[in-house]
């Protein structure tokens, strides 16, 4: 009989300073409102399967096969339960690669899944990204960090490969001109929502809402906020 071998991984990076933190997964997953967030495979059979309790329920999803919010909200504790236990079972294995911490899970399989710790970890990239990132989660750790690490290999720009670019062009230029600034921005603008053109409140609020947390309560971050923005946005929108 013929078999194959089935894994499930997710990581973090490797320069994180604290382990998983699940709970504040379950915290972030009562401010997610849109159910399309969540990428459900068949969202009624997943329902059913991390919900057993639910599988009498007539409407599980509606007309347009949406999930409600509250079944998703639901679903989404669950699968972080369930990866919690996972993660810290027998059957996880924690692994270093280049700059992340891969936990894995896996093995050989005729036709079922390996182990139960690898349909927890396949179960978490249902979840919204913002809830992935929260806990401290990487979802696509085939992205290298840094280009160095790609070994000439072409992939798509990364925050890293950003900063290194603008201190590149900085650094070399003898002397900045007025469009430095511009060209920041724009350089920024392939791996974050332009900063230019928009009220300051509005992209900070943005800025917290993409990546679930107030940049003001950054220690580092909240450096460079400008000061008046909030006030100046008042002002200028009544």
């Amino acid at each position: 009989m013929a078999t194959s071998m089935l894994v499930g991984t997710i990581a973090v990076p490797a320069a994180s300073t604290e382990s998983p933190n699940f709970d504040r997964g379950r915290e972030l997953l009562k401010e997610v409102e849109d159910p399309s967030l969540y990428t459900f495979d068949d969202p009624e059979g997943d329902l059913k399967e991390l919900l057993p309790d639910l599988s009498v329920e007539p409407d599980l999803v509606d007309k347009d096969g949406e999930v409600p919010i509250g079944y998703a909200r639901r679903a989404g504790l669950a699968i972080i339960d369930n990866l919690e236990e996972a993660l810290d079972s027998h059957e996880t294995t924690l692994l270093t690669v280049a700059d992340y911490w891969i936990y894995l899970s896996g093995g050989l399989s005729h036709g079922g899944t390996p182990t139960t710790a690898t349909k927890a970890i396949w179960d978490a990239h249902k979840l919204p990204e913002s809830v992935l990132f929260a806990m401290g989660f990487t979802p696509d750790y085939e992205l290298s960090l840094s280009r160095a690490n790609s070994h000439g290999v072409s992939t798509s720009l990364t925050d890293t490969d950003v900063v290194d670019a603008i201190a590149l062009r900085l650094g070399t230029s003898p002397e900045w001109s007025g469009d430095t600034l511009t060209w920041i921005a724009d350089t920024i603008g392939k791996v974050r929502k332009h900063p230019g053109g928009r009220d300051p409140r509005e992209y900070r609020l943005q800025f917290a809402e993409e990546h679930a947390f107030d940049p003001r309560e950054d220690s580092f971050l909240a450096q460079y906020i400008n000061e008046g923005a909030d006030d100046e946005a008042d002002h200028a929108h009544p």
